[in-house]
């Protein structure tokens, strides 16, 4: 299923949630999946780094903060050489976000005012979080998203709905 969806050239990162760790066979399975596709691999961090796996931390191609404090943090301990993001729930964190270094910012569901508002003054690619459905899909790309984070499902309907998010996505 995911094999599926990742071959459609929209889809350009896959976000591993905080504390999936998997090895060995998966890990290099999955790895090899989206290198294949060219799909960057992007963690999700919950504070530091300190919790989170080493196998992953080696081969991932970015990070993901659920706050600006948190992307403050990962900013100083991994520098600039990989892309890192944070969640912003406002316009203040999504400036420090992106005086400190983000280089992208994401947005709570929903939140299409500050989608739109971020797109209409600011260059850093915005991230609209939690897509479900082509509704969804529609409004926060009418809002200015650069990027939608569409979440699997796994109810044996996602591939179908993530080509009709591509689709519209693209148009």
């Amino acid at each position: 299923m995911l094999r599926d969806i990742l071959v459609l050239p929209e889809i350009t990162a896959l976000r591993i949630p905080a504390g999936w760790a998997p090895e060995g066979t998966q890990l290099s399975q999955l790895v090899d999946l989206l290198h294949a596709n060219g799909v960057a691999m992007i963690l999700e961090v919950a504070g530091s780094l300190a919790d989170t796996p080493k196998s992953l931390l080696g081969i991932c191609d970015g990070l993901h903060a659920a706050n600006v404090e948190d992307l403050v943090s990962l900013r100083k301990t991994v520098g600039s050489d990989m892309p890192v993001g944070c969640l912003c729930t406002n316009r203040d964190d999504a400036m420090k976000s992106g005086e400190s270094g983000a280089d992208y910012v994401a947005f709570p569901p929903g939140d299409l005012e500050l989608v739109k508002w971020w797109s209409s003054v600011m260059e850093l690619p915005g991230v609209a979080e939690n897509i479900r459905n082509t509704e969804d899909a529609s409004s926060a790309i009418t809002a200015g998203a650069d990027f939608l984070a569409i979440p699997l499902q796994f109810d044996g309907k996602d591939a179908e709905r993530f080509s009709a998010m591509a689709v519209l996505a693209a148009g």
